[in-house]
């Protein structure tokens, strides 16, 4: 299994296995865990920031 994530405004984090798509979240048997507040969403928020500056990550086109 690999997991996606969705960070917004860095006080709300959702992983899951599902793809975020309409089918993936209505029509398959996933897994997830939303985490509201704390420091999880902003450690993703930042980690991933890293990985954009360093290259890791990129926008597609």
């Amino acid at each position: 299994m690999h997991a996606k994530l969705a960070v917004a405004d860095q006080r709300v984090l959702l992983v899951s296995s599902a793809n975020l798509t309409q089918s993936g979240v209505s029509k398959n048997i996933e897994a997830g865990l939303l985490v509201r507040g704390g420091p999880a969403p902003r450690r993703a928020a930042e980690h991933v920031a890293r990985l954009r500056a360093r290259g890791v990550l990129r926008r597609l086109s």
